[in-house]
């Protein structure tokens, strides 16, 4: 919003007025200036959001030497932006449109503010490796073994067996690889998208969540709380999880952003599991007690080959 303000307020006149173009000459209607700011530019300040609207004036002026026409009007609508200014450099934060197995909506605080981070995870047959790409920093992949060793720890309430781990490789994939990812902040994503897939759930596609978490499965606090709602906001979710000692944080928050989001403080892995997790077959957050999830991937339950397969107690 504050972007958009600064936009139609100084940086779009001031472009127009140096491009030789008077005010009727171009208009960029507001949801063609959002495309701009969330599609082309990336950043914390306007340096790129001003570079952008020079390039549109710029076409905008020659459109109208061409034509002869000193009076022409040009309105930019969002289709348009595509010639005037390109395929666009960014995704912008969107989630999926329905829940999947593996895929977790995560939170992210960089330089640009707030983002929309999807993590996905992948199982295939193995010797125990975990592949992390997507350009992670060394805290994140440290977050991804400590999410796994979480989850051996308790193989007893996932009813997967102790070495479950030794027969599968974990891919764990976040996109836009281009663009580095670090911090621990993402640490219940990762847990979240590997149980996910370990047990064949999918996770709710309304739900975004960001959070350390620790060896016992505690939950961290995080930084850039507020940045991280608007993103969510901004990416149509309706859930988030956040860490209970983040709840102090909320104050920063525009109240807006509270009233639209159901913001939910957590303090361990399992309730973020029962709160993320949808149960076979079902549209609804798993509430059920987590003893009542059994892994559909046979090989790697508690019970199998020539035991008897055994549910959870």
């Amino acid at each position: 919003t504050e972007k958009k303000q600064i936009a139609q307020s100084f940086l779009l006149p001031k472009q127009i007025g140096q491009h030789g173009l008077r005010p009727e000459n171009l208009r960029l209607p507001e949801e063609s200036l959002l495309e701009v700011i969330r599609r082309y530019t990336r950043e914390a300040g306007v340096r790129s959001l001003e570079r952008e609207l020079a390039t549109i004036c710029r076409k905008a002026a020659r459109n109208v030497v061409e034509k002869g026409d000193r009076d022409l009007k040009l309105e930019i609508t969002p289709p348009m932006l595509n010639d005037y200014l390109g395929v666009p450099k960014h995704r912008y934060g969107e989630k999926e449109d329905r829940p999947l197995v593996g895929l977790v909506n995560g939170l992210a605080y960089t330089d640009h503010g707030g983002d929309m981070l999807m993590v996905e995870v992948a199982l295939m047959p193995g010797s125990g490796k975990v592949e992390t790409t997507g350009k992670l920093g060394d805290v994140m992949k440290e977050s991804a073994k400590a999410a796994l060793s979480y989850i051996r720890s308790r193989t007893d309430l996932f009813g997967l067996k102790p070495d479950f781990h030794k027969e599968i490789d974990i891919h764990v994939h976040v996109p836009e690889g281009a663009i580095p990812k670090d911090g621990p902040s993402a640490g219940i994503t990762l847990c979240t998208a590997m149980v996910s897939a370990l047990l064949n759930r999918p996770v709710r596609d309304d739900l975004a969540m960001t959070g350390e978490i620790t060896l016992r499965g505690r939950v961290l606090p995080i930084g850039g709380l507020r940045q991280k709602l608007l993103a969510a906001h901004r990416g149509l979710i309706k859930t988030v999880l956040i860490p209970k000692d983040n709840e102090k944080d909320l104050e920063d928050v525009p109240e807006e952003i509270r009233r639209d989001l159901k913001i939910i403080p957590m303090d361990n892995m399992d309730d973020v599991l029962r709160e993320a997790l949808l149960c076979e077959g079902d549209d609804r957050p798993l509430f059920c007690d987590l003893n009542d999830l059994v892994p559909l991937s046979a090989s790697l339950m508690k019970g199998s080959g020539s035991e008897e397969q055994g549910k959870m107690h």
